[in-house]
């Protein structure tokens, strides 16, 4: 998970801003699919790098969704309209299904589809990826999966990785294969004498998908001496 940096209220779309002066005391249900809203996600998106919150796939308006760092809890959270409080998540379609998502997912739902990240957490505690220690809390595999970090001291830590694991479903077997490819191709990148630099370079905008994986290759193919190992 890649550490971003908390948004500032006056970062805000002005549309945005405009639509809450004129609608004190909304939830952000009243929202439902105004230009505010897309205005919002879009801002999101673009300073995220064009990059899911939680698991770093590449994200347009067409494949996300505005994620509560503090849940929205059924409209009784208080920062619902904050825009600190929103990030830009991926969002995945149930497997074999043109449908869009329910309203409410059942756990037969998650169970038997590719659904991660913010539709998968629910209401559930994890990391949030505007805390800066988000980055020490996970560990890539060339596998293609995340893991704790083995060397947090922290048990509380240690469990929020854990959870935050579980709860986000970052597991999954389209991330891992994702991920694995990420890396794999990160050291091929590497073993061709193609600069750090230039493989996590920012393009009009837009990081490369799977940066901490990638980044997590970078460190491991330089411990082993550029021999371009990739044990996990």
């Amino acid at each position: 998970m890649r550490h971003i940096q908390i948004p500032d209220e006056n970062e805000a779309p002005s549309i945005f801003k405009r639509w809450v002066r004129s609608h004190p005391n909304a939830k952000y249900s009243r929202l439902k699919d105004s230009h505010a809203k897309k205005a919002v996600k879009e801002a999101l998106i673009v300073r995220q790098k064009f990059l899911c919150c939680y698991c770093e796939s590449r994200i347009s308006a067409e494949n996300s969704h505005i994620e509560h760092i503090e849940p929205q809890m059924g409209g009784l959270s208080e920062k619902t309209l904050k825009f600190s409080n929103m990030a830009a998540s991926c969002i995945r379609e149930p497997k074999n299904s043109g449908a869009r998502l329910p309203e409410v997912l059942t756990m037969e739902d998650i169970n038997s589809s590719a659904i991660h990240c913010g539709h998968a957490r629910g209401s559930a505690r994890v990391v949030s990826p505007y805390d800066p220690k988000c980055e020490t809390l996970f560990v890539y595999s060339f596998s293609g999966e995340v893991r704790p970090n083995p060397d947090l001291d922290s048990s509380d830590d240690k469990l929020l990785a854990e959870e935050s694991i579980l709860h986000l479903r970052l597991n999954v077997a389209t991330l891992v294969e994702l991920r694995k490819t990420a890396m794999y191709e990160t050291v091929s990148l590497l073993d061709k004498g193609v600069p750090e630099d230039i493989i996590l370079s920012e393009i009009r905008g837009k990081l490369p998908p799977y940066y901490s994986a990638a980044k997590s290759a970078i460190r491991v193919w330089n411990s082993a001496g550029k021999r371009g190992r990739r044990d996990s």
